[in-house]
């Protein structure tokens, strides 16, 4: 017996301190800084061992990662368990009246065996489906979760608007190619796509620190009575400032479409982007007519933009 209580104690101690080194282990930060070609789909195969779980990695860095089908070199995204303490979900003391949680015998992926949605899992983020009395299944997560605002910021910098005639007067441009002349034809391209690697002038008054980031805009036609149309086509960032006989370097980090050695640059806005409030019925509002599509298709489809002869002076807002 005494040696029986002797191999019980030590393997408590051990249980302790192997649970100990785990602890420190998962403690530690684990985070990813994106590579040319990495895709939120390969890391979640990579880290998580399941492609299907890359919404997991793109939950903790909406702060970061916009547009999950965008990432770009450079960006430190934090991965699933970061944290070391795996959250439980519990039930919000505002749940509608005899709400309860819904069951939890659904296999996980890629594993047969039932899972407890109030059980934490591996990736800090469990099952959290709840069942209202008229049997309506909601999201706990949901439910918990802060308003999002009610336009993406990547929509409202891509969308085209209304400025005066000639745009903004305070602009940079976009000068030529950065690539190194002589080493390939494409020194003498006008045209760029993302990653391409560009020299800037920019907008009047701007130092182009390294990490700027710019908008870069086409001017597009004259509405009467309205203005000129300003037609985004990418955002550029600084990757070297401009020195006493070199103008500032950038980098495409993202494109609209294609940008040319004629766009001009200005610093981006996102005011109003963060607003949460909804879209609501407004019993005679204002009505106004279509002026101008993106594009000018012969017939606007879904997720073209349009812009409308009305503006703030009748109440319009975000």
């Amino acid at each position: 017996m005494r040696t029986f209580k002797r191999c019980i104690v030590t393997a408590l101690a051990a249980g302790l301190l192997a649970a100990q080194s785990l602890a420190a282990q998962e403690v530690q930060p684990r985070t990813h800084t994106v590579k040319r070609g990495d895709t939120l789909w390969d890391l979640a195969q990579h880290y998580l061992g399941d492609a299907f779980l890359w919404p997991e990695i793109y939950r903790l860095n909406r702060d970061v990662v916009e547009d999950p089908h965008w990432i770009y070199p450079g960006e430190v995204l934090r991965l699933p368990g970061e944290s070391g303490v795996p959250t439980v979900a519990q039930a919000p003391a505002d749940l509608p009246p005899g709400a309860q949680p819904a069951p939890g015998n659904q296999p996980a992926a890629g594993n047969q065996s039932p899972v407890n949605p109030l059980e934490p899992t591996v990736f800090g983020k469990v099952q959290s489906t709840g069942m209202g009395a008229s049997g309506t299944s909601f999201d706990l997560n949901i439910l918990n979760a802060p308003p999002a605002p009610t336009v993406r910021a990547g929509e409202v910098i891509a969308a085209p608007y209304v400025d005066r005639e000639g745009g903004p007067r305070a602009f940079g441009r976009i000068l030529k190619t950065g690539d190194i002349a002589g080493i390939s034809e494409a020194s003498e391209r006008f045209r760029f796509q993302g990653y391409d690697r560009i020299f800037i002038a920019p907008p009047v008054g701007e130092v182009a620190a390294e990490g700027e980031r710019y908008l870069a805009y086409k001017l597009g036609p004259i509405l009467d009575n309205q203005g000129q149309v300003i037609i985004p086509t990418g955002i550029v960032e600084v990757t070297r400032a401009a020195r006493a006989d070199t103008a500032a370097v950038a980098r495409v980090v993202k494109a609209f479409t294609e940008l040319s050695a004629t766009d001009r640059l200005i610093t981006i806005d996102t005011a109003g982007t963060s607003t949460i409030v909804r879209p609501e019925k407004v019993l005679n509002g204002p009505a106004t007519k279509v002026k101008w599509v993106y594009g000018e298709p012969v017939l606007a489809s879904l997720q073209n933009y349009v812009v409308l002869g009305v503006s703030s002076h009748q109440g319009v807002r975000m």
